[in-house]
């Protein structure tokens, strides 16, 4: 058995709107939130953290005991996701075969469910 761990910087955009982007923040056109409003934009302080995406890798290819360790949940939360959300989003990361043995494809999933679902209140 093995994990897998690779350092993602996310990008936080905080979720407050304005017309246009300001020093120090960044803007983010797509869909929003979990009801996926399209082309909303959104602009706020730029924040980076790091989050190690720490897998358990069975011994297959296919993701029956794969699980993300308590390192990648952990880092989930204190980028503002509560646990239950935290917990889901990286299980399912972890639990996609097609991530298996593809660190840069498991940041770009990362980054994309970050953009897709931010933490907070949605």
């Amino acid at each position: 058995m093995k994990t897998i761990a690779i350092t993602a910087a996310a990008l936080l955009t905080g979720m407050a709107f304005a017309g246009a982007a300001q020093a120090g923040t960044s803007c983010y056109t797509g869909p929003v939130g979990r009801d996926h409003v399209n082309n909303q934009t959104v602009c706020g302080p730029t924040r980076k953290q790091q989050i190690h995406i720490d897998c358990f890798r069975g011994p297959w290819r296919e993701t029956i005991w794969d699980h993300p360790q308590g390192s990648f949940v952990d880092d989930l939360v204190a980028f503002g996701y509560d646990y239950g959300d935290a917990n889901g989003l990286a299980t399912q990361i972890c639990k996609n075969e097609s991530l298996v043995g593809n660190p840069d494809g498991l940041r770009r999933e990362l980054l994309k469910a970050i953009a897709n679902d931010p933490p907070g209140p949605n």
